[in-house]
């Protein structure tokens, strides 16, 4: 017997074969399927061979407050209803916050089958540290708004994760090296999963460059690197995990990566610590 609830499924974000059995079991068997459209919601079902097909109910930025009291209802009565998006996570950048607030208020199941994220899959691609990072979105279009996120992010040490249109690209990117400097190590990736999957990196100003040119097409994802703190940093901790690297077998080069990416530094500065340090053990050892 089927368990009543929301349930909350990843779809692909490109290639239609990247989507989990338990999501494909979910899509087949729902007493409803929640969707931003029907006609890429259709698609992907065809693919999946899901016959017959479940009712489909039009949840977008336009129908969600709307719809949210008929599914709730629907789940109070027993149903099983599914929800997704055009692609991808529902809630992030897309349609069913809203819906999922109003069901967990409403004391009732929601469960979530995990799925592709453009926003992780660029960040694990992109060659910038995973570590700690800010997921943005999309940013506000104009405005203060725009301005106060972007002083934000201009002052975050943490990666942060930035959606964007192809035809917005461009002054996105302008507006970056207006807060941020030039040189700021950034990744746009495009096309993600799909036959012209792209990652460009560079910095903000070669990148800023290259889109004034053209508009790229796709969907774009913008993985920037935080602010380097170096003036902040401790660094009786940096030779402290220095030390600690070196003892676990790692070789000069390696541990002097390892630390610097871990604390955000440069790896030119923490080798020049390095340097500094062992020239002072050599001064002590020769003036005993």
């Amino acid at each position: 017997m089927k368990k009543p609830g929301l349930v909350l499924v990843g779809t692909p974000i490109g290639n239609l074969d990247d989507i989990s059995i338990r999501a494909v079991r979910e899509l087949k068997t729902a007493d409803a399927i929640c969707c931003e459209d029907t006609r890429r919601t259709g698609k992907l079902l065809s693919h999946l061979q899901c016959v017959p097909r479940p009712p489909l109910i039009v949840v977008n930025e336009h129908t969600e407050k709307q719809q949210c009291e008929r599914i709730i209802e629907k789940i109070k009565n027993g149903e099983r209803i599914v929800m997704v998006t055009d692609a991808g996570m529902p809630a992030i950048s897309d349609p069913g916050e809203y819906i999922i607030n109003q069901t967990t208020k409403a004391d009732l199941t929601v469960e979530v089958i995990p799925g592709p994220s453009a926003g992780i899959t660029a960040l694990v691609g992109s060659g910038i540290s995973p570590r700690r990072y800010l997921f943005e979105g999309f940013l506000p279009r104009k405005g203060s708004a725009r301005a106060s996120r972007l002083d934000e992010i201009s002052k975050s040490s943490h990666t942060i994760i930035i959606y964007e249109s192809p035809r917005r690209l461009s002054k996105t990117l302008n507006d970056l090296v207006k807060c941020l400097g030039k040189d700021r190590r950034v990744v746009i990736a495009r096309e993600l999963t799909k036959l012209y999957e792209e990652y460009l990196r560079g910095s903000l100003g070669e990148l800023a460059q290259t889109f004034a040119l053209q508009d790229p097409k796709g969907e774009i994802v913008i993985v920037l690197e935080g602010e380097v703190k170096e003036n902040s940093m401790n660094v009786d901790e940096v030779l402290s995990d220095l030390r600690a690297a070196k003892k676990q077998g790692l070789s000069t080069r390696d541990a002097v990566r390892q630390v610097a990416t871990d604390s955000g530094i440069s790896r030119r500065k923490v080798y020049e610590l390095y340097l500094s340090s062992t020239r002072k053990q050599v001064r002590q050892q020769t003036l005993r």
